[in-house]
């Protein structure tokens, strides 16, 4: 999909929300804003809006069935897709996937500054297997191209993002750079047991803090897990034997004790070089 197909798609969601009450603004997200997109890519929109007269569900939902390809697109009610998604519709426009997150402003700007002063949080939320760190906020505004701002809102909220802010990035090194070594301690008694359902979770919690380690490192947003290792990889600062071994180590997990004990030894030898990079 090129430029202009994109561009007619966003247009066609901007004149179905734009004039809806309780709405602030309207972003391109996703691989698109990142400028990581392929042909396969989905369109991902933020729809950022006010707390108080915030959209009515069918209002939203009524908009996104007119400009749906089948005409049966619907918006979620507020919360249904978890505390931290506040919801959103999975549409077709144009013959492309497109999904429509919603964000409350007042939320995001509260979340967004107390990560900025270094006070980063991590919730349970579905989609999200390490968890909704609430810095993804911050790295969506960070990202995402405004495309409705009559209120400069979004242009505002943005600024708390850039530059990286250092007390985040110190927060979230010391947070993740311990749970990283907790979660590999932890699973020592179980790999002795065989037990590959509990030392994967581990395994993948580890992988997981460490790669917010290195976004945090380098002084990038981690807005999903996806693609997130490989993203890391390529950071000027990661240590270069970092993607091989993260997927040596998750390849060599099976029921055998050995294998388990061999996988745990691979990740602590990664993290010990994330770390000394870190300066952790």
């Amino acid at each position: 999909m090129g430029d202009a197909e994109q561009d007619a798609i966003l247009t066609k969601i901007r004149d179905a929300l734009s004039g809806l009450p309780g709405i602030a603004g309207l972003a391109l997200g996703g691989s698109r804003a990142r400028g990581t997109a392929d042909r396969r890519s989905d369109v991902d929109v933020g729809v950022y809006y006010h707390r108080d007269g915030r959209p009515d569900v069918r209002e939203l939902s009524a908009a996104f069935a007119r400009i749906d390809d089948s005409g049966d697109a619907g918006c979620t009610d507020y919360g249904e897709w978890g505390p931290w998604i506040n919801g959103g519709g999975w549409l077709v426009v144009d013959g492309v996937k497109t999904d429509v997150l919603l964000r409350e402003v007042d939320r995001v700007r509260a979340v967004v500054r107390a990560c900025a002063a270094g006070r980063p949080e991590i919730h349970y939320q579905p989609g999200h297997p390490h968890g909704f760190c609430t810095v993804i906020y911050a790295g969506e505004l960070h990202h995402n191209v405004a495309f409705h701002d009559p209120q400069g809102v979004l242009a505002q909220l943005r600024e708390l993002t850039d530059p990286y802010p250092e007390p985040l990035a110190k927060a979230l090194v010391g947070q993740f750079g311990w749970e990283s070594q907790f979660a590999l301690d932890t699973a020592v008694t179980a790999a002795g047991r065989g037990d590959v359902a509990y030392v994967t979770g581990c395994a993948y919690r580890a992988v997981a803090c460490l790669t917010q380690v290195l976004f945090a490192t380098a002084g990038r947003y981690l807005v999903n897990e996806k693609g997130a290792v490989a993203e890391a990889a390529t950071f000027p600062t990661t240590p270069a034997g970092f993607r091989g071994g993260v997927e040596a180590a998750l390849a060599a997990l099976s029921a055998d004790p050995g294998d388990l004990t061999h996988a745990l030894r691979l990740l602590r030898d990664v993290r010990e070089e994330v770390m000394a990079g870190a300066g952790g």
